[in-house]
């Protein structure tokens, strides 16, 4: 989104509020000319300290300090409708019944019909194009700093095997024979969790298959890891869209959502494995980097 509406408006100053732990990510991209970060997760925890609300009324001032020609939600819920309703100017977002919360949609200025059964990088992108007046380039755009090429590589394969979402989980002893399966490739695994739980998971499947189990990482070094990565495999999560914004070559695996309407899309090599409640099997993950080992070996990537 912010790529496509720089294209159309190089002059355009873009501000972006974003929860907090995820202002690492944000600085990516160069076209943003300022962000806001918010901690909405972080002041649930403590709704009466004075601190909470010294750093909200912060944050107010910081979404009100400047007008905007438009101030668009595409998030479609509750908490990121007041939030643009909070800013000075007038609130775009998706229409009552498309939006992903019905409240919210009914609380913009502008609600913009953009069909749900879209995947939704495009409802997104649909939605900026229809709220600006401009036809999206057919291209994706993230505009990212690519990865190193192909001769830079090392034999480093990132694993994401955890996730917030209990659904979303794959068995701890199919892991093990997926990071088997990398070692015997020539790969050396390496793996990042975010909770106690994920790391005893990790450090359960390093043990057995080896591998490095990473330490406690900010989100900007996690993503500097995946940039220098050759190859990521893990579960439906945000590291693994950033993969494919950088086009690092990776294996998605799904069974809980649907890739249809959520899985990664760039210009590198993506192989999506399962299907909306239908989890894939080790061996349909092993057939997926063997086809990647193959594309790679073969000179097909740049």
């Amino acid at each position: 989104m912010v790529s496509d509406i720089s294209l159309e408006f190089p002059k355009a100053k873009i501000d972006w509020v974003v929860e907090e732990a995820y202002v690492p990510l944000v600085k990516l991209h160069p076209s943003v000319d300022r962000i806001i970060p918010i901690a909405l997760r972080r002041w649930r925890q403590a709704v009466f300290s004075r601190a909470t609300w010294q750093e909200y009324s912060h944050c107010i001032r910081e979404i009100k300090k400047h007008s905007y020609d438009l101030v668009l939600d595409s998030q479609g819920l509750i908490k990121s409708a007041v939030l643009a309703k909070l800013a000075r100017g007038p609130s775009c977002g998706f229409a009552p019944g498309y939006a992903r919360e019905r409240l919210a949609g009914m609380s913009y200025d502008v609600g913009v019909k953009i069909e749900r059964d879209q995947h939704m990088l495009d409802r997104c992108r649909d939605l900026a194009s229809s709220a600006f007046g401009y036809s999206a380039p057919e291209k994706l755009n993230y505009g990212l700093i690519k990865k190193y090429t192909v001769s830079s590589h090392t034999n480093k394969a990132l694993i994401l095997c955890s996730s917030a979402q209990k659904k979303k989980l794959w068995p701890a002893n199919y892991w093990l024979e997926i990071c088997h399966y990398l070692s015997s490739a020539g790969f050396e695994c390496q793996f990042t969790w975010g909770n106690q739980t994920d790391r005893d998971i990790c450090e359960r499947i390093a043990s057995s298959a080896g591998g490095e189990v990473m330490p406690k990482m900010h989100l900007g070094d996690v993503a500097a890891l995946v940039n220098q990565s050759s190859l990521i495999v893990g579960l439906d999560t945000g590291l693994l869209h950033l993969a494919a914004a950088l086009g690092v070559p990776l294996v998605a695996i799904y069974g809980a959502s649907d890739p249809l309407k959520t899985g990664p899309r760039g210009d590198g090599i993506i192989k999506r494995c399962g299907s909306k409640n239908c989890f894939p099997s080790p061996d349909d993950v092993k057939a997926a980097i063997g086809d990647i080992l193959t594309t790679i070996c073969n000179g097909d990537v740049y």
